[in-house]
Formats: C-alpha cells, sequence, structure tokens
C-alpha cells in the first residue's frame, strides 16, 4: 500500500505543472502584444490603448501609459512596442514614439515627416541599434517590405518583399514576421515553408534557415506558426499537436535544433490575422503567456520555466 501511495505522488509531480506560475492582471481587459526585457513585461491593452509595463519579480505595476486619439502622444491605431536599452518605441502606422523607461516621451515623428511616405501603405518603424526597419504592407499591391534605414530615415537597401494578402477570409497562417535581436533583423515568410532569413547590422544576408523538411506538414497549414529570439536562440512553434499540446522547436542563430518542446499554449488565439500575434514569448528560457479566465473573465500571466536542451542535429542554413 505504502509503496502504491508513493508511486502516485511520484507520477502527479511528474504530471504537474511545477514549474508553472500564474499572476492575475485585474487591470488588462484584451491584450494585443506581449514583450519581455529583462525584468519587465510590456503588455499593450487594446480595450482603451494604454501600454502596461510590469516589474516580474516582485511582480509589481510599473507604468500605464497611452490613450486612444489623433493627439501627437496618443495612439491612432494598434502600436508595435520594441524594447531597447537605454527606453522603449511604439509606432502606429501613423508614427513612432520614442520612451524612456520611466515613461516620458523623448520625441515623436510623424511619417508624414519621411520625404518617399506612402499613404497606400501600412508602415511600421522598429529600431535596430542606430538604424531601423521599415515594414510596409501595400495594400493595392499586396506586397510586404522591409527596407533598413540609417539614423536619418534614409533607405539603405530593401531586405525583403513578398506576398501580404490581408482581405478578410484569407489565410492568416501565411505571413511575414520581421523582429530584431542582438543587433541582427530575423524575417520569416511561411510562404516558403519554415524559412528564416538571417541579416547584420549593415543589411547583409547572413544565413537563411529553412527547417522545412525537419517539420511536419499539417493538411491546410503553414509550416510555420510563430517565432521569437531571444539569448541566442529562436523559439518557434508550428501547427504540429500532441494531443492537445503545441511543438515549439527551439534553435540556435545558425539554425541547429537544440530540440522540441510540446506545450499546452492556451495563448494561441484561433483567427489571429495577419498582423496579429498570438500572446505568448520566451526570455532567459522562460515561456511568458496572456490566458483569458473564461469563468472570471480575468487575463492571467502564465510563466513556464523551459527544460534545457542541447543540439540535435546539424545546423541547416545557407548564404
Amino acid at each position: 500500500m505504502r509503496q502504491s501511495v508513493l508511486l502516485l505522488l511520484t507520477l502527479l509531480v511528474a504530471a504537474s505543472p511545477s514549474t508553472t506560475t500564474t499572476i492575475d492582471l485585474p487591470d488588462v481587459q484584451k491584450p494585443h502584444q506581449i514583450t519581455v526585457d529583462g525584468n519587465d513585461l510590456y503588455v499593450f491593452d487594446e480595450a482603451d490603448y494604454s501600454l502596461h509595463v510590469y516589474s516580474i519579480s516582485p511582480f509589481a505595476l510599473k507604468l500605464k501609459i497611452g490613450r486612444k486619439g489623433d493627439g501627437p502622444r496618443d495612439f491612432k491605431y494598434l502600436p508595435f512596442v520594441s524594447v531597447q536599452p537605454e527606453g522603449f518605441t511604439c509606432t502606429d502606422f501613423t508614427k513612432i514614439m520614442w520612451f524612456s523607461k520611466q515613461g516620458e516621451v523623448l520625441k515623436v515623428m510623424e511619417f508624414s515627416e519621411l520625404a518617399d511616405f506612402d499613404l497606400d501603405s501600412e508602415m511600421l518603424l522598429i529600431p535596430v541599434k542606430d538604424r531601423y526597419l521599415r515594414i510596409t504592407a501595400d495594400h493595392g499591391q499586396f506586397k510586404r517590405r522591409v527596407y533598413l534605414l540609417d539614423s536619418r530615415f534614409k533607405t539603405i537597401k530593401q531586405l525583403y518583399e513578398g506576398s501580404f494578402n490581408w482581405q478578410i477570409g484569407s489565410r492568416t497562417d501565411y505571413r511575414t514576421d520581421a523582429l530584431t535581436s542582438e543587433g541582427l533583423t530575423f524575417i520569416s515568410d511561411s510562404l516558403k515553408g519554415f524559412h528564416i532569413m538571417v541579416f547584420d547590422g549593415e543589411g547583409t544576408l547572413v544565413r537563411t534557415i529553412d527547417r522545412s523538411r525537419d517539420v511536419e506538414a499539417v493538411e491546410g497549414s503553414a509550416l510555420l506558426h510563430q517565432y521569437c529570439v531571444s539569448d541566442g536562440r529562436i523559439y518557434a512553434t508550428t501547427y504540429v499537436k500532441k494531443g492537445d499540446q503545441t511543438e515549439m522547436i527551439v534553435l540556435d542563430l545558425t539554425g541547429r535544433i537544440l530540440g522540441r518542446h510540446h506545450l499546452p499554449l492556451t495563448s494561441i488565439r484561433a483567427g489571429r490575422g495577419v498582423l496579429r500575434y498570438d500572446l505568448f514569448t520566451v526570455a532567459r528560457g522562460v515561456l511568458y503567456e496572456l490566458v483569458h479566465n473564461r469563468v472570471t473573465g480575468k487575463w492571467l500571466l502564465l510563466t513556464t520555466r523551459l527544460p534545457a536542451l542541447r543540439a540535435t542535429g546539424p545546423a541547416s542554413s545557407r548564404r
């Protein structure tokens, strides 16, 4: 009997998410984006167009800034939040705003100030060290483009051009996602498969990571779902399911697969759209998710320490 009890306790401990913690976010109503930088958590709330900044440990609200409006310091459209060592920026298709880490507005630039601003294209500006990524979505030509700009917002070169299908009813799993980390630019194109291009600070293509052959095809879905880059690793989810769990592939920056996780990822939202993201990210080996409690109507922050991994195969990349 004693052995049976010990075995049951062992199984329960092994099966329980002992590395997962849950925190209430009582002041968040409709999260749009989640970003983690060091001990800071950034959550943009679509309900009132406010940005919430929390310290993670101990957990506490540090800042709540922003509102919806047409003013120079308001957000007219949903912004993309990008964090830099000295502060953070918000870019909302009409302008870019620079903030200090204390939430003070340092500078605002309307995109209409740019000589080659195109009213027919949605546009984002994302800092990458002393330069910028200019990401455009051309609704007329159905094109997505990514440019590297200098510190004066002059185009250095075009990094990418691909399809952009934004119409209602279009597939939301075929998309282009561009992000930066440690001075590098990463651009994925799920029309090409599990395909991520990596550029250096000069806009030179360093490598193309293509792991399409290593991902199980799911009928009616792309091979790549979403990804983030943290601490020299790429965390990419696919549409492969193992029961009710989603596959996450972890790679180093050369494209070598370090391992695979299978996670509940209840933060994934069906029909998220081509300009929206599922509400999870990874930083310092910890998975951060925003999950909606349908019973209470409140949002929760789930943090899960991911198991350590080691490389399982050769790198897969090309120039």
